[in-house]
């Protein structure tokens, strides 16, 4: 925090505070990272040398929700001193909603044609914010599981509850491939809402 206030301090007014793209955390034994941007979005998960006698494979997978966690704190901080000395930064975008350039009207059947349009538009807007809202009230568990099948992410409702790896099939040489599945599978469970509204 001193040195991100020092570095907000130094910057001149409408030039960007460096690092705020990525922003560091790493479980208790040190071996597990993870790097988010401001905005909490995982941009890279990092399994290091010695993580195999620090958490091993019972472990690692608390270890990457930890140093997410931390990662997540530390962007939290930030952006309460950029906000604390008057800096803006980027906020999470809102839903894109696509809109089609509307036509001249001639007559009362193309004018009832582009009012349809804008309630069919609406209506899909207005299902996808109900699908949100019902699987963030549901308590509904289920899992997420990287697209190799390494890490798997235990996710009730909307929020991610847990995670857990196949213990017995994992081997010291699966750092990379299980770091990639990690982030994966976080990315997998962010994009699911992500325009909906959830940051």
């Amino acid at each position: 925090m001193t040195n991100l206030e020092d570095e907000v301090q130094g910057a001149r007014p409408g030039i960007p505070v460096r690092g705020l793209d990525a922003i560091e955390g790493s479980d208790a034994s040190g071996t597990v990272y993870c790097v988010v941007d401001l905005t909490g979005a995982v941009v890279q998960i990092g399994i290091t040398d010695g993580w195999w006698d620090e958490v091993g494979p019972h472990g690692v997978a608390s270890a990457v929700l930890q140093a997410l966690q931390l990662a997540r704190e530390k962007a939290g901080i930030a952006k309460l001193v950029l906000t604390r000395y008057g800096r803006s930064f980027p906020s999470p975008s809102a839903a894109v909603v696509h809109s089609e350039p509307e036509p001249e009207f001639d007559d009362q059947v193309g004018r009832v044609e582009a009012a349809r349009r804008k309630i069919d538009r609406a209506a899909v807007s207005l299902a996808k914010s109900d699908r949100f809202l019902r699987a963030m009230n549901s308590g509904e568990q289920r899992h997420v599981v990287g697209p190799r099948g390494l890490f798997r992410l235990h996710v009730e409702g909307v929020r991610v509850v847990g995670a857990s790896v196949n213990e017995h099939g994992l081997r010291e040489d699966d750092a990379g491939d299980l770091a990639k599945d990690a982030r994966e599978a976080l990315l997998a469970v962010r994009a699911q809402f992500a325009d909906l509204g959830e940051r």
